[in-house]
């Protein structure tokens, strides 16, 4: 079951925002059915579903889901790392030259 209260904000934020979007009259007249549905108003219902699916997909692309072999490699290569190229050298140097002048 759907959650519409406004426990996603927090008691110290208030919703100052503006947000405007146009829509098919059929698509708010559906969303405005099922909000009436569930007892909270149109824009209760339409902002927990839209912060719900934002969050849903922030936590899809938070992580990384690596291939059994691409697993086996980085664990390889964390555990044998292989010497640095020469650009890693000269980044390294090229830093280190940088920080000793900044001060």
């Amino acid at each position: 079951m759907l959650n519409f209260s406004d426990d996603q904000v927090s008691a110290d934020e208030n919703a100052t925002d503006h947000l405007e979007m146009r829509v098919k009259p059929s698509d708010k007249e559906r969303m405005a059915h099922a909000a009436e549905l569930t007892g909270v108003k149109l824009t209760t219902f339409v902002r927990a579903l839209a912060v719900r699916e934002a969050e849903r997909v922030l936590r899809e692309h938070q992580n990384t889901v690596l291939s059994e072999c691409d697993r086996r490699t980085l664990l390889e290569a964390l555990d044998n790392p292989p010497p640095p190229t020469k650009a890693a050298r000269d980044a390294v140097r090229d830093y280190r030259s940088r920080i000793a002048n900044a001060g």
